[in-house]
C-alpha cells in the first residue's frame, strides 16, 4: 500500500499546553461519529500544527516547524534577502538555488503539510450542519476544515511544482480529497489548483452559514476569501477578473481603518499582537513561552540578534536594492518617508544586555560618525557570491559625488539622477557582468557607524541591517504571530490584477491607498501620467514594486515575480550566486523529498544534477 510517508495510518500523539489543543490526527472519522463534539478540539488541534515541532523520525528540534520552514522556502528565494555565509540552518541551500533532497525543511514541510490535510480530510468527512445539534458551529467548523485542505495544498504546489504560468498539465503534487490512501499519484498543476478553488468556494460557503470564532487567530469566511483572491491570481489571465470580483467582496467591508493612514508606532507594534490587528485576516496565534521553546528557532530569529545574549541569530539581512526602494522618498531631514521601512529596519546592534529594556528597543540609538558616510558596492567572491566591498569615512565632494580609494585606485560614485532617483553608481566593472547597470557598478551610500562607541556594524564584509516584523511579541526579540493573510495584500491582489487587465487607473487607485498608509507623502502617488518618467514601462510593474516594499519578508516576493513571467534579478550582495533566475526555471521547484519517493515511488521533479547540493 503506498502512503505519504505513511502519514495516514501512523498517527502521532500531539497536545500544546495551555491552549485545549488536543490531537487533531489522534482521532479517527469514526471516533469522531461517536462524539462530534469532538470536533472542535480535533480543528483546534490542526491549529497547533502550523507552529508545533513534532517528533519526526526520532526527533524532536526546536525549529523544527510548519511555519518556520514555509516563511523561509518562501522569502529566501526572492530578492529581498542577503546571506552572510554558509549556515548550520538547512535554508542555505535553497536560498542559493542548490537543492537538496534529503533537506529536514523541506521534508519536515511536506510530512506536516499532508499531516493537515489528512487531519481536515477526517474532519470533512464527518461533519455535517445538517444533522448537527449546533449547526452553525458545525457549519464554521466544516469551513474551516476545507480551508486547512485547500491552504496546505497550495503551500505544496507552490513549493514543489512548477509555477501555473508554466503549464496546467505539469506535474504537480498528490491530491488527498477524502480518506481513500491507497495510492499516490502526483495530480497535475491545474488539478491541485482546481482542487484548492473548490475546497475556498465550500469554505466561504459553509463559513457564512457559521459563527465565527473569536479574533484573528481563527479562520473565518473572509480569510477564505482572501486565500481565494490569491490562489486566482497564480491561476494566469483566465481568472483576473474573479479575483476582481473577490477583492471588490471583501473591500467593500474592510473595516475603515485598513483604508486609512498607519502612524509609525501602529507599525512598530503590529508584530507585537497580530491577531488584535484590524489589519490581519488570520495569523497563527503563539502563545508565550509553550510556543516558543527557543528565542533561535522562530521565524525572527533569522531577521535579528541581541549580541552578549541568545536572543537570535540575525543572519537574514536587507538586500540592498530593496532599501534602495524604499528610500525613493525623504523626509526634509534626509530619512526616509515611508513608515513601513521606519518601522522594521534596524542596524546590527552589539550593546550590553543591560541597554535593552523590556520594551525591546534599544535604549541608545546609533551613533553616526560625524555625519560621514560609507559608500558600499558590490565584489565577486567564492561560491560565485558577491561580498561587500566599503570605504568609510567618507564625505561627499561639491558636485555629491564620493571620491574614495579602493585598492590603492581612485574611483568616483557619482551621484546620479535615475528617473526622478537619486542613485550613485561607479564607472568601473567591479562584478564582472556587463548587463548589470551596462557594466557600472552601483554604489550605495550609507551611515558611518562608529565602532568605538560600542557599535560594530560591518561584519563578513556585509552590511547587517536587521528586521523586526517578526519581533517583540510579549517582549521577547524573536517571537511575533506570523500573518498568513492581511488587508495589505487583498488591496494589492486587486491591483495586480487590474494592472494585468490593463484597467491602469484601478490599478493604480489600489497602489496609491497602500503608499498613503505607509505614510508617503501626495508628491509620491503614482498616475498613468507619471509612471514613464519614473522608470515604469506599465502599471503592472508599479504593483510589483509596492508588493515588494508591502509584503516583504512574508514570503510572497518570489511568487509574485514568477507567476506573471518575470525574472527574477539575484544581483546584489549575498551568500548566493550573483545570477537572474526565469521563471520557467526547473530549479524553482523544490526537489520532493526522498522519504516520499522512496516510500510511494512518485516521480521526483528534474533532479538538475548540476544544481543538487549534498546533505
Amino acid at each position: 500500500m503506498k502512503k505519504i510517508l505513511a502519514i495516514g495510518i501512523a498517527l502521532i500523539a500531539m497536545v500544546s499546553c495551555k491552549m485545549d489543543f488536543y490531537s487533531s490526527d489522534a482521532m479517527t472519522s469514526s471516533s469522531l461519529k461517536e462524539n462530534p463534539a469532538s470536533a472542535v478540539y480535533t480543528t483546534d488541534g490542526i491549529y497547533a500544527l502550523f507552529k508545533d515541532n513534532l517528533e519526526y523520525k526520532g526527533t524532536a528540534e526546536a525549529g523544527n516547524t510548519y511555519l518556520r520552514h514555509l516563511f523561509q522556502l518562501a522569502e529566501s528565494r526572492g530578492d529581498n534577502v542577503t546571506v552572510s555565509g554558509y549556515s548550520e540552518d538547512p535554508f542555505t541551500s535553497p536560498y542559493r538555488y542548490e537543492d537538496v533532497p534529503r533537506g529536514k525543511n523541506k521534508t519536515y514541510t511536506w510530512w506536516m503539510a499532508y499531516k493537515i490535510i489528512y487531519a481536515a480530510n477526517s474532519n470533512i468527512e464527518e461533519l455535517n450542519p445538517d444533522t448537527s445539534d449546533n449547526p452553525k458551529e458545525t457549519s464554521q467548523l466544516l469551513g474551516e476544515n476545507y480551508f486547512f485542505r485547500a491552504i496546505a495544498h497550495f503551500h505544496m504546489v507552490t513549493l514543489f511544482a512548477r509555477p501555473y504560468v508554466c503549464g496546467r498539465d505539469l506535474p504537480g503534487v498528490p491530491l488527498r480529497i477524502g480518506m481513500d490512501y491507497s495510492t499516490t499519484t502526483r495530480a497535475s498543476v491545474g488539478e491541485v489548483f482546481d482542487a484548492i478553488v473548490e475546497d475556498l468556494k465550500k469554505a466561504i460557503e459553509y463559513m457564512d452559514a457559521g459563527s465565527p470564532r473569536g479574533d484573528a487567530s481563527y479562520v473565518s469566511a473572509t480569510a477564505a476569501r482572501a486565500l481565494l483572491a490569491r490562489v486566482y491570481l497564480f491561476m494566469g489571465d483566465d481568472h483576473l477578473e474573479d479575483c476582481v470580483n473577490v477583492c471588490n467582496e471583501l473591500i467593500d467591508s474592510a473595516p475603515a481603518y485598513v483604508k486609512g493612514v498607519y502612524p509609525l508606532t501602529d507599525l512598530q507594534n503590529y508584530p507585537k499582537a497580530t491577531w488584535a490587528s484590524k489589519e490581519t485576516i488570520w495569523c497563527v496565534h503563539y502563545i508565550n513561552p509553550n510556543d516558543h521553546p527557543s528565542p533561535e528557532a522562530s521565524i525572527g530569529a533569522m531577521y535579528l540578534c541581541q549580541e552578549y545574549s541568545t536572543n537570535g541569530w540575525g543572519e537574514w539581512y536587507w538586500s540592498d536594492e530593496l532599501i534602495e526602494l524604499f528610500n525613493r522618498y525623504k523626509n526634509p531631514d534626509g530619512s526616509c518617508a515611508d513608515n513601513r521601512f521606519n518601522a522594521y529596519f534596524v542596524y546590527k546592534w552589539y550593546p550590553a544586555t543591560a541597554e535593552w529594556p523590556a520594551s525591546g528597543m534599544p535604549a541608545k540609538t546609533v551613533v553616526l560618525n560625524n555625519g560621514k558616510q560609507t559608500v558600499c558596492f558590490p565584489v565577486p567572491f567564492e561560491n560565485d557570491a558577491c561580498y561587500t566591498a566599503h570605504v568609510a569615512g567618507l564625505t561627499p565632494n561639491a558636485a555629491g559625488d564620493y571620491v574614495f580609494t579602493y585598492e590603492g585606485t581612485e574611483y568616483t560614485a557619482k551621484k546620479t539622477n535615475v528617473n526622478g532617483y537619486t542613485r550613485y553608481f561607479i564607472d568601473h566593472n567591479f562584478t564582472g557582468d556587463a548587463t548589470f547597470f551596462g557594466g557600472k557598478t552601483p554604489a550605495y551610500i550609507r551611515p558611518d557607524i562608529d565602532e568605538t562607541d560600542g557599535w560594530a556594524f560591518r561584519t563578513n564584509m556585509y552590511m547587517p541591517y536587521m528586521n523586526t516584523k517578526f519581533s517583540w511579541q510579549d517582549g521577547q526579540a524573536t517571537l511575533s504571530s506570523p500573518v498568513m493573510l492581511r488587508w495589505g495584500e487583498v488591496f494589492l491582489n486587486r491591483a495586480e490584477a487590474y494592472a494585468r487587465l490593463h484597467n491602469d487607473d484601478k490599478a493604480l487607485e489600489d497602489v496609491n491607498l497602500i503608499r498613503k498608509r505607509a505614510g508617503l507623502p501626495n508628491d509620491a502617488m503614482f498616475t498613468t501620467g507619471n509612471m514613464a518618467a519614473r522608470g515604469y514601462e506599465s502599471s503592472l510593474d508599479v504593483v510589483l514594486d509596492e508588493r515588494r516594499m508591502e509584503l516583504c519578508f512574508e514570503g510572497d516576493r518570489m511568487f509574485s515575480v514568477f507567476r506573471n513571467k518575470k525574472t527574477l534579478d539575484r544581483r546584489y550582495v549575498g551568500y548566493h550566486p550573483f545570477t537572474t533566475i526565469n521563471y520557467d526555471d526547473p530549479r524553482i521547484a523544490l526537489l520532493i523529498p526522498d522519504d516520499e519517493i522512496l516510500t510511494s515511488g512518485i516521480a521526483q521533479n528534474d533532479p538538475r544534477s548540476n544544481n543538487v547540493a549534498t546533505d
